[in-house]
C-alpha cells in the first residue's frame, strides 16, 4: 500500500516536471496566436519576425553552438542513421506510395513525400529542445536541421525536374545547389562545421556576444510559430492532408524513436532526434512549391495542419519521453 502511494507520488511529480518543462514553450505559442488574431500587431510582423529569427538569431546559434564544439562530437553516426535514414527509407516509401497506390501525379507526389518528412527542426525543434535541455539539447537539433537542409536541397532538385518538363528555362543544378547552400541557416552550419574543425573555441566577448543571441531565439521563433498559425486553412484540409500529418507526426517520429533504440543512442539523443521528427513540416517546403508552382496549396495546406496537430501530438511524444528517460529531462 505505501509503496504504491510513493509510487503515485513520484509518477505526480514526473508529471508535474514535465509540466512545468513544457508549459511555456506551448505558452509562447499560443500567445503568439492569441495576438495574431486580435490583429495587434499586423500582418507584416509575422514576416519581420521570422526574418529576423532566419537571418539574424538561428545564423548566430547554428554557428555558436556547432563551432564551440568538438569536431569529433558532431560526428555521431547513431544520430545520422537512425533520424536521417529513417528519413530516407519513409521518404521513398511515400513517394511510391502516393506515385502508385494514390494514382497522384509526380509533383504532387514529391510534394506530399517531402511535406511528410521534412521537420521544422530550426524554428521549433531547435528552440523547444534548447528550452527544455539547454545547449546540449540543442546541438542534436541543430545537426537534425543538417539532415533537413539534404532533404530540401534533394527536394529542390526534384522540383527543378519536374518544372524543366514544363518550361524551357531550366535552372543548372549547379546554381541551384549554390543557391541553397548560400541561404543564412545552411551557409552559418557549414561555417560552424568549418570552424569547430579548427578546435579555436571563442574568446569570452564573442562567446558572451553569441549566447545572447541564442537567449533571444526561443521567444523570437515560437512566438513567430504561433503568429502564422491559421485554424481556417486547416478546416480546409481532406483526408489526403490528414493522413500526410498522421505520418508526419506520428509514423515519423515513432520509427525515429524505434530506430533510435535500435542503434542504442543515448537517452538525450534519442529524445531529440524523435522531437526533430515530431515537429510540424517545415516551411521551405511550401516556399520551394510555390517557386517552381508545383502544387503550392498541397504543401501550404500540409504545414498548417501540422503546425495545428502538432501542439497535442508533441506534448503526448514528450510525455513519451519523459516516462521512458525521465532522468534525461534533469539534465538542464
Amino acid at each position: 500500500m505505501v509503496r504504491g502511494q510513493l509510487a503515485n507520488q513520484a509518477n505526480k511529480r514526473c508529471h508535474l516536471e514535465l509540466i512545468n518543462l513544457i508549459a511555456p514553450v506551448f505558452a509562447v505559442i499560443a500567445t503568439g496566436y492569441v495576438f495574431s488574431w486580435a490583429n495587434v500587431l499586423g500582418e507584416s510582423t509575422s514576416e519581420a519576425l521570422v526574418k529576423f529569427a532566419v537571418y539574424v538569431l538561428l545564423p548566430a546559434v547554428m554557428f555558436y553552438l556547432i563551432g564551440q564544439e568538438k569536431f569529433e562530437n558532431l560526428l555521431n553516426v547513431g544520430f545520422y542513421l537512425a533520424y536521417g535514414g529513417t528519413m530516407a527509407v519513409l521518404l521513398v516509401a511515400l513517394l511510391l506510395g502516393c506515385r502508385h497506390i494514390l494514382g497522384m501525379q509526380p509533383a504532387a507526389a514529391t510534394i506530399a513525400a517531402f511535406a511528410a518528412i521534412a521537420s521544422n527542426t530550426a524554428l521549433v525543434a531547435l528552440p523547444v529542445l534548447h528550452t527544455i535541455f539547454g545547449p546540449s539539447g540543442a546541438l542534436p537539433a541543430v545537426l537534425a536541421n543538417l539532415v533537413v537542409a539534404i532533404v530540401l536541397l534533394a527536394f529542390t532538385v526534384s522540383l527543378e525536374g519536374l518544372a524543366g518538363k514544363s518550361s524551357k528555362k531550366k535552372t543548372p543544378i549547379g546554381r541551384i545547389v549554390l543557391n541553397v547552400l548560400k541561404t543564412p541557416i545552411i551557409l552559418s552550419t557549414l561555417l560552424g562545421l568549418l570552424y569547430s574543425f579548427t578546435g579555436l573555441g571563442f574568446p569570452q566577448a564573442v562567446s558572451g556576444y553569441l549566447e545572447l543571441l541564442s537567449q533571444a531565439l526561443a521567444a523570437v521563433a515560437l512566438f513567430a510559430i504561433g503568429f502564422t498559425t491559421s485554424i481556417r486553412t486547416i478546416l480546409k484540409t481532406g483526408p489526403l492532408i490528414l493522413g500526410l500529418s498522421i505520418a508526419k507526426l506520428v509514423v515519423a517520429p515513432g520509427l525515429v524513436l524505434l530506430a533510435a533504440h535500435l542503434v542504442g543512442l543515448d537517452p538525450l539523443w534519442t529524445i531529440a532526434a524523435t522531437v526533430s521528427a515530431a515537429v510540424p513540416t517545415a516551411k521551405n517546403v511550401f516556399l520551394l512549391a510555390q517557386h517552381y508552382d508545383q502544387e503550392p496549396q498541397l504543401a501550404a495546406h500540409t504545414i498548417s495542419a501540422t503546425s495545428i496537430l502538432s501542439f497535442g501530438t508533441l506534448i503526448l511524444w514528450l510525455v513519451l519521453l519523459h516516462h521512458l528517460y525521465p532522468t534525461a529531462f534533469q539534465l538542464q
